[in-house]
C-alpha cells in the first residue's frame, strides 16, 4: 500500500514540474511574442495590427463626415484600395465619403469582423463593399458545432505558435534590408503607414521587378487567358444569414464590386454575372455591382497577383465610379 502510494506521490509530482516547466515556457514565449511583434512575417504583422485596430481601434472616428464606406476582401483588397484617394474622389462629386480598406493577407473571411466591428459605433459603416463571397459554413444542433475550429483554437492558445520559424525568416530576409536591427524598424515603419492609410498597404516584399512593374510578356503557365472566372457562393450558409442580420440590423448598404487580375490570366468578365446576380437577389441583402473582376496590364502589378501604387490607383478609382453611378442614379 505504501508503495503503491508513493508511486502515485511520484507521478502527481512529475505531472506538477512538467505542468511548471509547460507553464514557464509558455510565457517566455508569450512574452518574446509581445514584446518583439515585428519578428512576424509580414503577412502576420499586418493582420495582426488590422484586427486590433478594427477591434479596438477608431475605424471611422467621430470627426468623419459623410457615408462610412468599408470595403472586405483579401490581399488584393489591401494592396488595390487607396481610401485618401477614393475619398478625394467623392469629395468633387460632392459625395462625401470616408472610407477604410479591411482586406486581410492571405484570409478571405469577413462576416466574423464585421460582426465584430458592428459592436462599437466607431466601426459601422453605412456603406459596405465585398469582393469575395461568404464561407459556407453549416450550424447544425451538435455540441462540437459550437467549439471554434483547430485553427482559432491554436490562434487563442499559442498566439506565438510560429515565433521560431518566422524569427529565422526575419534574420534571413535581414540581410536584404541592412540588418535585423534595420529590419525590424523597417517592419514597425510599414506596420504604422498602413494604419495611417486606414488598412491600404503595398506589397514591396514580393515585387521583384524595377520600378515595381511587370514586365509586359510576363505570365505564369496557371493562367487561364480563355476561361472566365466566376464567382461562386452557397445560398444555404449560416455566413450568409449572419450577414444579411448584420446588414439589416446596422441598416447598411451591401453591395458586391469586382476583385482584380491581370490581362491574359483570366478571360474578360461579362458586364454581369447573371447567376451570382440572382443569387444575391433571392437569398442576399446585397446588391451586384459591375463585373466579377477587371483586368489589368501587367505594368500595374508589381507582382503576380497584387497591383503597385499606379494600379491601386486604377482600382479605387473603377470602384468609385461603380458606386457614384449607384449613387448618382438613385
Amino acid at each position: 500500500m505504501k508503495a503503491c502510494r508513493n508511486e502515485v506521490l511520484s507521478a502527481a509530482w512529475l505531472a506538477a514540474r512538467a505542468f511548471f516547466v509547460f507553464a514557464a515556457l509558455w510565457i517566455c514565449f508569450y512574452a518574446l511574442f509581445r514584446g518583439f511583434p515585428y519578428l512576424s512575417s509580414g503577412a502576420e504583422v499586418i493582420y495582426r495590427s488590422k484586427i486590433n485596430q478594427e477591434a479596438y481601434g477608431a475605424v471611422f472616428p467621430e470627426s468623419s463626415k459623410g457615408h462610412r464606406v468599408l470595403i472586405f476582401g483579401d490581399s488584393k483588397v489591401l494592396a488595390g484600395f487607396v481610401p485618401s484617394y477614393f475619398d478625394r474622389l467623392s469629395a468633387v462629386d460632392g459625395l462625401n465619403y470616408y472610407s477604410y480598406n479591411s482586406g486581410y493577407p492571405a484570409r478571405g473571411s469577413f462576416v466574423p469582423q464585421l460582426e465584430q466591428m458592428t459592436k462599437r459605433e466607431s466601426g459601422v459603416p453605412s456603406i459596405l463593399l465585398i469582393t469575395l463571397p461568404w464561407e459556407s459554413k453549416h450550424e447544425n444542433l451538435n455540441v462540437f458545432q459550437l467549439l471554434p475550429d483547430d485553427h482559432e483554437i491554436a490562434d487563442r492558445l499559442f498566439p506565438f505558435r510560429f515565433l521560431v520559424r518566422d524569427s529565422f525568416s526575419f534574420l534571413v530576409t535581414s540581410k536584404d534590408h541592412g540588418g535585423p536591427r534595420q529590419y525590424y524598424i523597417e517592419s514597425h515603419s510599414n506596420d504604422a503607414r498602413m494604419l495611417e492609410d486606414r488598412g491600404y498597404y503595398f506589397i514591396s516584399e514580393q515585387s521583384h521587378y524595377p520600378h515595381n512593374n511587370l514586365p509586359d510578356d510576363f505570365h505564369l503557365g496557371s493562367d487561364h487567358p480563355y476561361t472566365v472566372v466566376a464567382r461562386t457562393a452557397d445560398a444555404s450558409s449560416s455566413e450568409l444569414d449572419k450577414l444579411n442580420g448584420l446588414v439589416k440590423a446596422n441598416n447598411i448598404e451591401c453591395y458586391y464590386v469586382p476583385t482584380y487580375a491581370r490581362q491574359g490570366e483570366w478571360a474578360p468578365a461579362p458586364g454581369v454575372d447573371l447567376p451570382f446576380a440572382e443569387l444575391l437577389r433571392l437569398h442576399s441583402s446585397c446588391k451586384l455591382l459591375g463585373p466579377d473582376y477587371y483586368l489589368f496590364p501587367n505594368r500595374m502589378f508589381s507582382d503576380s497577383v497584387h497591383l503597385n501604387q499606379e494600379g491601386a490607383k486604377a482600382y479605387t478609382l473603377a470602384i468609385y465610379q461603380l458606386l457614384a453611378k449607384e449613387m448618382l442614379v438613385r
